[in-house]
């Protein structure tokens, strides 16, 4: 072998010992896959040293080895991991890796000569690489937060949030706590006014004419409440006992719903409704009588605007309402009647809306209900010559049927057996009676609660008893139970007295038989 032959072997081993493995790692990484045979003898035909020419320097020791394949570099180089393709990432057919590190080339270079753009350094085409799939906002924001946002999520921007944001939340808390313990503050404080006043008017009240047995009983019934208690004859428009006659003859108060008395006699009146006629009101039908148990807004509503603002002013005029009763007592008020309609016109036959009532007049347009129609006089017999010259006084007279007395009576039976004034305890005793419960809308706003009842059972003693208390807690039950004892207070103070009377009797006729028996 001469020297040039050996120097050509030596040069073609260098250069497969030194860069063969990475000029065989590129060329198979763009070349498909799908003929591993083909593509393994064309890379090695590719590889074959060749014979330099003659007119060729031979080269020498000093001379770089990878410059004989610079040219093979394509535009497309990548980090590859040697000896695997870098369409698929899996190692090729009929090739050994010999290192397993990667290597780093730039992606911005221009294509080399005798490479076309496309194209492999075989000539075969390129396959485009596969788009990465579309990642939503979404998705890109929960890979970042991790699996738990809300408790490890935290970013430069939102680093003092929730510190801030905790701290509004305590405060909004300590706000709102602040302000519910204001308002029960100032609840507390006005129920203690309104309960100082009433006890300072009753200490006030003219006590002439005033039967000791009924007051006591009022008093024990209405309690520590702040209200006042009326309790008269319907049928003669005396007074027995007025407990805070300051209340009951010198204040207004809303009717609120005992105006419904008032709205269906005027509309049984006109002619606008019947007993049994049902009216669908909200999501239930209603007949008079079960409306007035249960004290259905919407029904009055209807009749009220049925009945029109006109008339029913003038009916509440004819009943009492916007002029004094005439009762002995001095500063009595005249009440309020409504000069314009309200906004809702249905709710003056409902709630009263703009009528201004004393308890008084509440207590003697029930007493025309009860007794057929008469507007009685009130009045206190203070003195024993009053007593006994006593006749009642009529004022007016309401037209008022038997039939409609009854259908009237029936609602208010109702109310009272299985209705809103169902926990008095009144029905016992044959009590017919409404309730009613708002805020009040003179004097200091608060709520109100009122009953308006009488006795109509046969046998029983002809009594009424309006009820009206103030404050946070005042309801139309709560007055209704308060009237409940006083009619349960005066039936056992009148069977007390009867059987007193009776024994006085008997004592009295043992005695004189005694005496004749003496005599003879």
């Amino acid at each position: 072998m001469s020297r040039r032959a050996g120097l050509d072997r030596c040069y073609a081993g260098a250069v497969l010992d030194r860069t063969g493995w990475l000029v065989i790692s590129s060329i198979l990484s763009l070349i498909p896959l799908a003929e591993p045979a083909a593509l393994a003898g064309e890379s090695r035909r590719q590889l074959k040293p060749t014979k330099p020419p003659s007119s060729a320097k031979a080269p020498t020791s000093n001379a770089p080895a990878h410059k004989p394949v610079a040219h093979r570099r394509t535009q497309d180089q990548r980090t590859v991991p040697v000896g695997r393709s870098k369409v698929t990432g899996t190692k090729p057919a009929g090739t050994h890796a010999r290192a397993s590190g990667t290597q780093t080339q730039n992606t911005n270079r221009r294509p080399q000569r005798g490479i076309t753009a496309g194209k492999s350094a075989t000539g075969l085409p390129l396959q485009a690489a596969p788009k990465p799939p579309k990642v939503s906002a979404n998705q890109t924001a929960t890979a970042k937060r991790g699996p738990h946002p809300h408790r490890s999520y935290t970013t430069q921007a939102t680093a003092g949030r929730r510190p801030h944001r905790e701290k509004l939340q305590a405060d909004i808390r300590r706000r709102t706590e602040q302000a519910r313990l204001a308002e029960l503050a100032r609840i507390r404080a006005l129920d203690d006014s309104l309960h100082r006043a009433t006890q300072a008017n009753i200490a006030q009240d003219d006590l002439r004419g005033e039967d000791p047995t009924i007051r006591r009983i009022a008093l024990d019934a209405l309690g520590d409440r702040a209200g006042t208690v009326i309790v008269l004859d319907p049928g003669t428009g005396r007074v027995f006992s007025i407990v805070n006659q300051q209340w009951a003859v010198r204040t207004l108060f809303k009717p609120c719903s005992t105006i419904k008395v008032l709205t269906a006699y005027a509309a049984l009146q006109e002619g606008l409704v019947t007993a049994d006629e049902p009216i669908t009101a909200g999501r239930q039908t209603w007949t008079l009588q079960t409306a007035m148990a249960r004290s259905n807004n919407e029904y009055f509503q209807v009749l009220g605007r049925r009945l029109g603002f006109e008339r029913m002013v003038a009916y509440a005029r004819r009943a009492g309402f916007g002029r004094p009763t005439g009762i002995n007592l001095a500063g009595e008020s005249s009440g309020v009647v409504p000069q314009l309609p309200p906004a809702d016109l249905g709710r003056i036959g409902s709630h009263g809306d703009g009528f201004g009532i004393t308890p008084i007049q509440l207590a003697i347009f029930m007493s025309a209900i009860a007794n057929g129609g008469t507007l009685y006089r009130p009045q206190i017999l203070r003195t024993p010559r009053e007593q006994t010259t006593f006749k009642p006084i009529p004022v007016r007279t309401l037209p008022l049927s038997e039939e409609q007395r009854r259908d009237l009576l029936a609602g208010l039976l109702s109310a009272v057996e299985h209705g809103t004034a169902r926990r008095s305890g009144a029905s016992a005793f044959g009590v017919a009676g409404k309730t009613g419960s708002c805020n009040c809308d003179f004097g200091v706003r608060t709520r109100v609660g009122l009953f308006v009842s009488f006795v109509d059972a046969p046998g029983r003693p002809e009594l009424l008893v309006t009820v009206i208390t103030k404050g946070s807690t005042a309801r139309g039950s709560g007055a209704s139970i308060i009237a409940g004892d006083v009619y349960r207070g005066t039936s056992i103070a009148v069977r007390t007295k009867t059987r007193q009377r009776l024994a006085s009797d008997t004592a009295d006729v043992a005695f004189d038989d005694d005496d004749e028996a003496a005599t003879d």
